[in-house]
């Protein structure tokens, strides 16, 4: 099996406890041969929920952001319901670096990952075969610590965290050159329990509607015209999503996603394969009640390509889709539908075109 291309989506459940999300939770600088230069800028929002309201205060010290050598961290619009953080190189980036963000809700403090990759220009080499996944295998352990990786024994399937406990996850991924690489993350722990709240009518989301917008911008949001159809970036243009969910009370919320632009042209070679997922209705369900319908979507050469509901796309593949914690494919299809009762705080899923 080859892996032509692949993609990713979270899915998280909110409940009456605390949570707290990034908006994005991992950046690719792009570099030259000795990687990002010194200046580069990435940005990511805070945000929080409790129960179905998204909270309307969360704090983050700046002081406090704990960050890589050559990399500094600036807060804007702090105490509001969505905090900026911005990360400034201040030194070449040349591998991988992550930092911790503690974001305080309510006094309850849940410290976030984020994580910075560098994408270097290589040197040309003679032709050869190319080095795909082979296999990637995910493990689990629960810790009091959420900012050291535990050294106990790592377990196969998912665990939920406690009041004390976060949730990590170790993903092993293994190359057709026999090489691995091996990436952490942690899940904030469950919040305390609150006190019982009177009897009342519970918001539901009445819709969901998805827009999307290009700009030469990749970290302010966008103020031109939004687009109901889903566009691909180019070599001077990023592409943002932004996220309306409506609910029965009236309210809304609203979020925003940015996807690199596409890089500029180098020597010719095989078109380019990438994939990406829209989701139906958001990504966020309320109170374990809701779905949404996941769809794939295959580029070759910027050019969208056609899938069968079966999941065939041309001679390229076939779609295949998996839930995080499992090597074994739980459907083969364009489209996949999630509901509410199988997300147990949050799930990712994993869409590959496998030829």
């Amino acid at each position: 099996m080859a892996i032509k291309a692949s993609n990713q989506i979270s899915i998280v459940d909110v409940t009456d406890a605390y949570s707290v999300i990034l908006t994005s939770e991992a950046y690719t600088f792009v570099g030259g041969t000795s990687g990002a230069a010194s200046g580069s800028t990435c940005s990511t929002q805070a945000v929080a929920f409790c129960g179905n309201a998204q909270c309307s205060k969360v704090t983050v010290d700046q002081t406090a952001i704990t960050c890589p050598t050559g990399i500094s961290a600036a807060v804007t619009n702090n105490n509001t319901s969505a905090v900026t953080i911005t990360f400034t190189l201040s030194a070449t980036l040349s591998a991988a670096a992550e930092a911790t963000i503690p974001v305080v809700v309510d006094g309850i403090t849940v410290n976030k990952k984020f994580s910075f990759a560098v994408a270097k220009t290589g040197s040309q080499g003679n032709p050869g075969t190319s080095v795909t996944v082979t296999k990637t295998e995910y493990a689990y352990q629960l810790s009091t610590s959420g900012t050291t990786i535990p050294t106990g024994t790592w377990q196969t399937s998912p665990q939920a965290p406690t009041a004390t406990q976060f949730a990590w996850t170790r993903t092993t991924t293994t190359f057709s050159d026999g090489k691995t690489a091996v990436t952490y993350t942690v899940g904030g722990k469950v919040g305390p329990q609150g006190n019982p709240g009177t009897n009342g009518t519970s918001p539901t989301v009445t819709n969901t509607k998805t827009q999307y917008q290009k700009s030469t911008n990749g970290t302010t949001v966008p103020t031109g015209t939004w687009s109901d159809s889903a566009l691909a970036p180019d070599v001077n243009n990023y592409v943002w999503t932004k996220t309306t969910i409506t609910y029965s009370d009236g309210a809304t919320a609203v979020t925003y996603a940015v996807a690199g632009k596409q890089g500029q042209q180098g020597a010719a070679g095989a078109d380019a394969i990438t994939m990406s997922i829209t989701s139906s209705a958001g990504t966020v369900f309320k109170n374990n009640s809701g779905s949404t319908v996941l769809t794939a979507h295959v580029y070759k050469a910027g050019v969208e390509q056609s899938i069968t509901d079966a999941g065939v796309c041309g001679t390229l593949g076939s779609v295949k889709w998996y839930k995080q914690g499992t090597e074994t494919a739980i459907s083969t299809s364009k489209t996949l539908t999630v509901n509410a009762s199988d997300v147990l705080n949050v799930q990712a899923y994993t869409c590959q075109l496998e030829a």
